[in-house]
């Protein structure tokens, strides 16, 4: 089989396909399922960034001599 994929080949890459994305759509599937988990996750992490632009522009306020 000249430049192509032998079929034991193409077996022993799609059982490692499966072994390996099979959790990833597994806990898609879950992730799915609890919108009000994903909500929470996006509202703490908004939280934590604007917490640490604050921290961040007080800082370059402080070096570019800014007063509020």
């Amino acid at each position: 089989m000249a430049g192509g994929i032998s079929r034991p080949s193409k077996a022993a890459l799609v059982d490692l396909a499966v072994t390996k994305l099979g959790p990833i759509g597994a806990e898609m599937q879950r992730l799915k399922a609890d919108p009000a988990f994903i909500d929470s996750v996006l509202i703490d992490g908004a939280a934590r960034a604007r917490r640490a632009g604050r921290e961040n522009m007080a800082m370059v306020e402080g070096h570019l001599g800014f007063v509020r």
